[in-house]
C-alpha cells in the first residue's frame, strides 16, 4: 500500500471519529421530551384565580398557597376549589395540586382530591379529576369514592356534573351502606332515663 493511501485512510478514520463524537455529544446535550419544560414566567405565593364561562358567568374559583405560571398552563399547590354552575355555587373542596390550562380554562386536580356538593353534602374523593370547562363536566378514569347519605359507592372512571347530583361511575362499581356510628350517651343521662322508666313501670 502506497504512502498516499495510508495517509488518506488515517484522515478518513479521524474524520469518522470526530463525526461520531460530535453526534454523541449532541445527544448528551439535547434533553428528552419529558425533560423539556416550558419556561417559567412567574412564581407567586397566595394565588387567587377565577374562570369564566362563554356567557361571562363565573365558572370556578381557586385559592392556592403557591403557584407557577408557564406559557400554556399554571400549576398551583394546596388549593381550595369552588365550582359554579350558571353562576351559582355547585360544589367546593380541595386538592394537593391543580393544573390550569390557560387556553381552555380546563382544570386538572391531582393528589388528595375532595369535592363536596353544596346541594346535598354529597362527597367525591379521587386522586385525579379533570374539569372540562366547555362541557361543564367532571371526568376521570381513576378510582373514585362517592358518598351520599348512608350510601358509599366505589369504582373506576367517572362522569359528573358540578353539583354532584348526576354521577356515572363507569366500571367495577361497588355500593355499600355506611357503617353505623355508635351513639354516645353520658352515664348521668342513662341514670336519669333508667329512673324515669322505673318510675313509669312501678308507680
Amino acid at each position: 500500500m502506497s504512502k498516499g493511501k495510508i495517509v488518506f485512510l488515517v484522515i478518513l478514520m479521524v474524520a469518522l471519529f470526530l463525526l461520531l463524537s460530535g453526534r454523541e455529544e449532541k445527544k448528551k446535550r439535547e434533553p428528552s421530551g419529558k425533560e423539556k419544560e416550558e419556561p417559567l414566567l412567574l412564581e407567586a405565593q397566595g394565588v387567587n384565580l377565577v374562570g369564566w364561562d362563554e356567557e361571562g358567568r363565573k365558572s370556578w374559583e381557586l385559592q392556592a398557597d403557591s403557584g407557577k405560571q408557564f406559557v400554556n398552563q399554571m400549576i398551583l399547590t394546596q388549593v381550595k376549589i369552588k365550582l359554579l354552575e350558571k353562576g351559582k355555587l355547585a360544589s367546593g373542596g380541595e386538592a394537593d395540586r391543580v393544573v390550569v390550562e390557560i387556553r381552555t380554562s380546563n382544570l386538572l386536580f391531582e393528589g388528595k382530591v375532595k369535592l363536596i356538593s353544596y346541594i346535598d353534602g354529597a362527597e367525591l374523593l379521587s386522586s385525579n379529576l379533570e374539569w372540562i370547562a366547555s362541557e361543564n363536566k367532571l371526568l376521570t378514569e381513576e378510582r373514585v369514592v362517592f358518598k351520599r347519605g348512608d350510601l358509599i359507592t366505589e369504582g373506576w372512571g367517572l362522569v359528573a356534573d358540578p353539583e354532584l347530583s348526576q354521577i356515572e361511575i363507569k366500571r367495577e362499581v361497588i355500593t355499600r351502606l355506611r357503617a353505623p356510628t355508635a351513639r354516645y350517651v353520658p352515664e348521668a343521662v342513662k341514670h336519669v332515663c333508667y329512673k324515669k322508666r322505673a318510675w313509669e313501670i312501678y308507680f
